[in-house]
């Protein structure tokens, strides 16, 4: 079973593709808020059952000209049968 995917878009482009990897570029206290992020993007979900968490919100002043956003999604609930 597959844990995760990553997909991402250029920018200034709507449509979304499956990356095989990604590089994030930032200070070790810019990845640990990341992580932290993350962190809390999982709780949030298992929780208070919300399906996606995006770091946008997180920010005060985001800008996609300064950011890019990171959306923390959970997988679609396997079909049963």
């Amino acid at each position: 079973m597959k844990k995760f995917s990553v997909h991402g878009t250029e920018i200034g482009s709507e449509i979304s593709n499956q990356l095989d990897e990604i590089v994030v570029y930032g200070s070790p206290e810019a990845i640990r808020e990341i992580g932290l992020f993350l962190i809390h993007a999982a709780y949030e979900m298992s929780s208070n059952g919300i399906d996606h968490v995006h770091l946008q919100d997180e920010i005060e002043g985001f800008t996609y000209k300064k950011h890019a956003d990171i959306i923390a999604m959970q997988l679609p609930a396997p079909i049963k049968k």
